[in-house]
């Protein structure tokens, strides 16, 4: 059975996304769901979770030389997650759409992103200026903190780092990049799919994912916690986790998407 009739219709009505509440047990929901869908079509779904393994391994090759940027790189990591999820978001439309009775198309999830390019472009976009304003505020923040001609090396800021006179600086730094995070989470835990599934513009996508979020603060935040735990112990096992855990969390956020966002014309 063909699947590739999902793709967005040029001549249907525009719809308006519309925020749902819901519980906050459907997150355990939404786990269950991505890793049933990781195991209907798992040798897909670990071609995309090799790409984060690999990711990860190339941001942590850059530790070493730029340890200032180390939570930058992390929080890139984790912020970019949506984005760089949109083929695993197709897999887990491309589901829905065969329900059982067809098989996953490799291909056409890895090229999902043009069936709205102008609405991914736009994003990624914004998510660049939104990672490079907290790339600058992280290198201001070190360059102040360590009054010195060159950026400290990773073994003094580990050194440094619970020393009594330098709580203020812990406190400061991980509060703006919460922030940052906060920010972006909000902008786009719902926005991604929705550009691939409707065709909508980038700011319309946002909006409805920062309602989503506002109308869903309880269950989004544990939604966000989760996301980050489960990211964190992928970092644990020297990135060879995330080859499960990345997939199946991005199918998760698939069906968050289902949940909180219904449509009216």
């Amino acid at each position: 059975m063909d699947v590739l009739h999902h793709d967005h219709d040029h001549d249907a009505p525009q719809v308006k996304p519309v925020a749902r509440k819901v519980e906050l047990a459907q997150t355990m929901q939404w786990l269950k769901k991505g890793f049933r869908d990781f195991q209907k079509a798992p040798a897909d779904c670990l071609f995309y979770g090799a790409l984060f393994v690999l990711m990860g391994y190339l941001l942590g090759a850059y530790v070493e030389q730029a340890p200032e940027l180390v939570i930058t790189f992390a929080t890139v990591f984790l912020l970019a997650g949506p984005f760089l999820a949109i083929g695993l978001y197709d897999i887990a439309k491309q589901m829905e759409a065969f329900d059982g009775h067809g098989r996953v198309k490799l291909l056409h999830s890895v090229t999902s992103w043009r069936v709205n390019m102008p609405g991914f472009s736009l994003y990624a976009v914004l998510l660049a200026v939104l990672v490079f304003g907290w790339f600058r505020v992280s290198l201001l923040m070190f360059a102040l903190f360590y009054d010195t001609a060159a950026l400290p090396s990773l073994n003094e800021i580990v050194a440094d780092a619970f020393k009594a006179g330098n709580v203020e600086f812990l406190v400061a730094y991980f509060a703006v990049g919460f922030l940052f995070a906060q920010l972006v989470f909000s902008v786009s835990v719902v926005a991604i799919p929705l550009l691939l599934d409707k065709e909508v513009d980038t700011i319309t996508a946002m909006i409805a994912s920062v309602r989503a979020v506002y109308r869903n603060v309880l269950t989004m935040g544990v939604w966000a916690a989760i996301i980050v735990a489960m990211s964190v112990v992928g970092f644990a096992t020297y990135y060879l986790g995330l080859i499960i855990i990345m997939p199946v969390l991005a199918l998760a956020s698939w069906h968050a998407y289902r949940d909180l966002i219904t449509f009216e014309r």
